[in-house]
């Protein structure tokens, strides 16, 4: 019963990702519109930013390296496949560079969170 539980978490956890990133990219596409700089603040900024805070809104306390990064792939991977054809165009391009940095950023940050946390508990 308790790994059908941590599955169930885990899988909420990931899937939470993509949604969020998705609901956040029909925003700024119906609100905001896409220009260079929306762009780059989107996949630079506000990509990264769900990937990590979503998964702890919605899931346990545990694995959200693998939470974050597993729906950031998911995310970017219907992406890809959806506007394929534009492969050559600028915002495909900064697309795929803020995927290359998101996937190292976004571990190193929650890793780097959870070792302050775990720093700051131990020295109050």
């Amino acid at each position: 019963m308790m790994l059908r539980r941590d599955v169930v978490d885990r899988m909420r956890g990931t899937a939470i990702v993509p949604a969020g990133l998705a609901a956040a990219l029909i925003f700024f596409s119906m609100v905001v519109g896409w220009n260079v700089l929306t762009v780059v603040f989107y996949f630079f900024l506000v990509a990264p930013a769900l990937a990590i805070y979503l998964p702890r809104m919605v899931s346990g306390n545990k694995g959200h390296m693998f939470k974050s990064t597993t729906g950031l792939i998911i995310f970017y991977a219907f992406m890809v496949f959806m506007i394929y054809d534009h492969y050559k165009s600028d915002y495909f391009q900064v697309m795929m560079v803020g995927f290359v940095i998101n996937i190292i950023a976004v571990p190193l940050i929650i890793r780097l969170k959870t070792s302050l946390a775990r720093t700051r508990s131990l020295n109050p």
